[in-house]
């Protein structure tokens, strides 16, 4: 199975300015998904789709393909990231570049490891949904618009309905 690793990350951000590339423990952010994408040995290709030029620079030298840039429109505050992973498989495709399957990483979640991004596709693999998401317990006072309740059937479902 040809899995893309697929890091969106969009330059403009109202709550932390420039998030993605902010350093942490002397790295940019974005490294640290970057590096665990390409430890996974389950990862075709590990690619970060940007309309930022110094994100693009960061993420290639960390060792991440940016074959095409992702338009502005794609990149606001309101720009589901549905849309830019659409664009993403798009652009690879007319590149010659397909893919079986679309693991999203997130550049803001850098404790995320090659051994987590591994098990997941495994499982993936091995069931048969559309797609898989990693969650973890919240505490009791977290915002419930980005929380899911468990649905049965090893399902999620949105915890606001």
């Amino acid at each position: 199975m040809k899995v893309l690793g697929l890091i969106p990350a969009r330059g403009g951000s109202k709550g932390v300015p420039r998030k993605n590339i902010r350093k942490l423990c002397g790295k940019p952010l974005i490294e640290y998904s970057i590096e665990a994408a390409l430890k996974s040995g389950m990862l075709t290709e590990v690619v970060v789709s940007t309309e930022d030029e110094e994100i693009a620079k960061i993420s290639r030298d960390a060792g991440a393909l940016v074959p095409f840039s992702r338009p502005k429109s794609l990149a606001t505050d309101n720009s589901p990231t549905i849309d830019a992973v659409l664009h993403a498989i798009k652009s690879l495709t007319a590149l010659g570049h397909t893919y079986d399957a679309v693991c999203l990483l997130q550049p803001t979640t850098p404790l995320i490891s090659s051994t987590i991004i591994d098990k997941s596709i495994i499982k993936f693999k091995e069931s048969t949904t559309d797609s898989i998401i990693s969650v973890r317990e919240i505490p009791h006072n977290f915002n419930p618009f980005w929380a899911f309740i468990e649905g049965g059937n090893d399902c999620l479902v949105s915890a606001t309905g």
